[in-house]
């Protein structure tokens, strides 16, 4: 493996990987820390075999679970990097419950170069953000505003994930995988098609089918419903926290709560963080 070319694999580890793998660092008998890792973490030791086999084909551990001069180098790279995002999302207003899934987010589906440019972009002109933060969003605001329909792709995130979970919320099903930011009588939404979903009911093991029934959204720290008109749900564009950055583009993020209606059924309200990438 050249040097370099570990970190350009788009393998991206999750923080609870990162995690397995600082604790090994720390073990001084590396055969058999798969077990008391597992255990600190409450996963199977067979899911940390699993990510440590795969670390060995990739070059960053050995077959005695060493970690190699490239495995050190990429280690130390996103847990730097991992601290700078954490910071980073501090400084910018983001809730402690809303940090850890938007670490997790964004490492796993956005380039670590691409990242490293927003940090060290963030960094060189921290103290002209915080002059202009209210300007710079007002702008980007005014920007999608000036078109009256603009197509976004966004997804619905669990807020509080359990241990071997998938990160989507259920929530996804119930919508188009297309949003708009749409100009109306001199506001601005952003608006979600709703589609029908199916699930299965745990009593009776049937297929049922049904439709998201409510959605709030979280404004000035107060849960608002949204309308739905027509299958629309909409979401003022003041509601969301709007960001650009550097070689990435313009993102923006609200908390929301859902509930659905499947059959005579209904599901619980579940929290889910919104991103939409303009």
């Amino acid at each position: 493996m050249e040097k370099g070319e570990h970190l350009k694999r788009q393998n991206r580890p999750t923080m609870l990987q990162l995690q397995y793998l600082q604790r090994l660092s720390r073990v001084e008998k590396k055969r058999g820390a798969q077990g008391s890792i597992a255990e600190s973490y409450g996963v199977n030791r067979s899911t940390v075999n699993r990510y440590f086999k795969n670390c060995i084909e990739r070059g960053i551990l050995t077959e005695s679970l060493e970690f190699t001069a490239a495995g050190e180098e990429w280690l130390e790279r996103y847990t730097k990097l991992y601290e700078n995002l954490e910071k980073y999302l501090e400084e910018i207003g983001a809730k402690p419950e809303e940090i850890e899934e938007s670490l997790d987010v964004m490492v796993e589906n956005i380039d670590i170069h691409m990242l490293e440019l927003m940090i060290n972009a963030y960094t060189e002109k921290k103290s002209v953000y915080k002059k202009k933060e209210n300007e710079l969003d007002q702008e980007i605001q005014h920007n999608l505003q000036k078109c009256e329909r603009h197509p976004v792709v966004f997804r619905l995130y669990r807020m509080n994930k359990k241990q071997g979970q998938g990160r989507d919320s259920m929530a996804m099903r119930g919508f188009e995988d297309i949003a708009k930011i749409v100009q109306e009588k001199g506001e601005s939404y952003l608006e979600l098609k709703l589609k029908e979903m199916a699930a299965h009911s745990r009593v009776s093991g049937e297929m049922m089918a049904g439709k998201l029934k409510t959605l709030k959204y979280e404004h000035n720290e107060v849960l608002e419903e949204a309308r739905i008109e027509n299958n629309i749900v909409k979401i003022p564009m003041e509601a969301c926290r709007i960001h650009r950055w550097t070689g990435i583009g313009t993102m923006g993020i609200v908390p929301v709560t859902v509930t659905c209606s499947v059959g005579p059924m209904h599901m619980p309200e579940s929290t889910a963080l919104l991103y939409f990438w303009v």
